[in-house]
């Protein structure tokens, strides 16, 4: 089970994220989970949204490259060694986890987060088989 990830690549300069941001508001998009990794000149903003299709298409019409991938939505217990538990699940299976982010969450509820692996359906059928919750439309649950 996999959700669709929002990847926006532009430059690492002030106000960048402000245009995203507005852009996604004004189309009436909704961020569930979002993530900023950068260089010195560019940076990559990954989101979990109400609406890829709809949101890439706002975006680049502001002049954003972006890119729809899958990623794998994790529900774990919140409690310390929530994520441990899973990674460790992954490791042992020798499924890579290239990156990772948390997500919004109520406190007292699951805890969520979203990955990127070099094996999706190994590590869909690990973590399920272990009773790890995947889900597909962060809407539902956040």
């Amino acid at each position: 089970m996999t959700a669709n990830q929002l990847s926006i690549f532009m430059e690492n300069k002030p106000g960048q994220l402000v245009k995203v941001t507005e852009e996604l508001k004004e189309t009436g998009i909704d961020i569930r989970a979002m993530s900023l990794a950068d260089t010195k000149d560019f940076g990559i903003v990954r989101m979990i949204v109400s609406d890829c299709d709809k949101a890439q298409q706002a975006l680049k019409a502001k002049g954003f490259m972006s890119t729809i991938t899958k990623v794998l939505c994790v529900a774990m217990n919140d409690h310390p060694g929530g994520l441990s538990a899973v990674t460790k699940l992954l490791a042992e299976s020798d499924v890579n986890i290239d990156y990772l982010y948390a997500c919004i969450t109520v406190v007292g509820k699951d805890a969520y987060i979203v990955m990127h692996v070099d094996d999706e359906k190994k590590a869909s059928d690990i973590l399920t088989k272990a009773g790890i919750k995947l889900v597909s439309d962060l809407q539902t649950v956040v």
